[in-house]
């Protein structure tokens, strides 16, 4: 009796999880991209995916946990606490650079944002990366309280365009590190 139930669940999650993957690849090209497009990028039928999220904001919310957790899986195998400061840093911007503009969308998308409950959620996870900048800083820190979070966080979503741009992704990772570091940017790159 078991058996079909747990095959069941198994089948439900892969089904939820190719609506969430679809969803990261259509939101991040397109946020504006209706749940027709992501039931047909899932390669699902409309009232499947609404099976599952009745709403688009059941999904954004849902995509939002998915992207959040998958960050701070990211963040966990970069393991930011071995190794010199600066290589530690350098795999937490490869491994967050590796997610994708999926990331600026979860962390920016108004409807995201409204839901008290996931903003706090979303706020949780990174206190790892703020440490490993602390330990990386070749000039101690400047700014507000927070600040080197927003920069770590902002130079990943410019290295996001830039990738998207076509630069390669070993130069925005030089990018971002150099910034981060020693805080140079090079002005005869655009």
């Amino acid at each position: 009796m078991n058996a079909p139930s747990a095959a069941e669940g198994g089948s439900r999650s892969r089904t939820r999880r190719a609506i969430l993957d679809a969803a990261m690849t259509v939101f991040a090209a397109d946020p504006g991209a209706s749940l027709a497009d992501v039931a047909t990028a899932a390669e699902v039928g409309r009232s499947t995916l609404h099976r599952y999220f009745s709403e688009r904001t059941d999904l954004l919310r849902a995509l939002a946990l998915h992207v959040h957790a998958l960050s701070n899986a990211a963040i966990a195998r970069a393991e930011p606490n071995c190794g010199p400061p600066v290589e530690a840093l350098r795999r937490v911007v490869e491994c967050q650079l590796d997610l994708g503009p999926i990331v600026p969308f979860v962390y920016n998308e108004p409807t995201i944002l409204a839901d008290p409950q996931i903003a706090a959620e979303l706020d949780t996870g990174d206190e790892v990366i703020v440490e490993v900048l602390d330990r990386a800083a070749t000039q101690g820190s400047a700014g507000p309280p927070g600040w080197p979070r927003l920069v770590f966080w902002a130079l990943l979503t410019a290295g996001y365009d830039a990738a998207r741009k076509g630069t390669p992704r070993v130069q925005v990772v030089d990018a971002i590190m150099a910034s981060l570091t020693t805080g140079t940017i090079n002005p005869h790159h655009p």
